[in-house]
């Protein structure tokens, strides 16, 4: 008998459909998911849960029962299969093996209520900020939340919008991330050519910022949502 994270790639490349594609039609039926769970599912990462695995089952227009069975058909004939489906449905009637899905954990991050500069420079070295509770559309290599200010990185980010960083101290070249430089904080794209190190802005309204003191720039970490 084939695992069920085989049986789960197996059925989706049979339907045609990216991973994408499987985890957008779940969305629009059931809730929001990410590819990368689809992708989870199908190396055997994680499993989806009971309502998640009945929305695949209608995406791939299989019953549940051939999850079970793909790769082992001879397992029951056909009497054995309905004798089967009215064991589960006596199961499911009794309600006392229904699947409950563990709450998800509760996260607790730091928002800052002092803005991150898209334009303009502010000091971020802060005690000025509330703990909050965020959902799992927060990325879980999240550390801290801040609010943009200003239109230099728009429309990637726009004024007074919530961006989640994770603390590292660097960021590799292309990447967005917060930096400090002399007494001010930035939400910028670092980028570094033969001319310099240089803070960018995604709105070209805004002229890229050189580093001149390398001793008084710091990253505080990279934006991650």
């Amino acid at each position: 008998m084939l695992p069920i994270s085989t049986t789960l790639r197996i059925l989706r490349e049979e339907s045609g459909l990216s991973q994408i594609e499987v985890a957008d039609w779940i969305s629009k039926k059931y809730k929001p998911t990410k590819a990368r769970a689809v992708s989870a599912w199908e190396c055997g990462d994680s499993k989806p849960y009971a309502e998640q695995l009945l929305y695949l089952c209608d995406c791939y227009g299989v019953d549940n029962l051939r999850l079970t069975f793909l790769g082992d058909k001879k397992s029951l004939n056909e009497v054995g299969i309905r004798k089967l489906q009215e064991y589960a449905a006596l199961l499911r009637e009794s309600g006392h093996y229904v699947y409950e899905p563990e709450p998800e954990p509760v996260r607790i991050l730091r928002l800052y209520s002092l803005p991150v500069s898209a334009g303009i420079g502010e000091y971020l070295d802060s005690d000025d900020y509330e703990e909050i509770e965020v959902d799992a559309t927060v990325p879980l290599s999240a550390d801290y939340g801040l609010k943009v200010s200003g239109d230099s990185m728009y429309p990637r980010f726009i004024d007074k919008q919530v961006v989640w960083v994770h603390e590292q101290p660097a960021v590799d070249n292309g990447e967005i991330g917060i930096f400090y430089y002399q007494g001010d904080a930035y939400i910028k794209k670092l980028e570094r050519n033969k001319k310099g190190l240089f803070l960018v802005s995604i709105n070209p309204e805004y002229k890229p910022i050189l580093i001149r003191d390398p001793d008084s720039f710091r990253v505080f970490g990279k934006v991650v949502g």
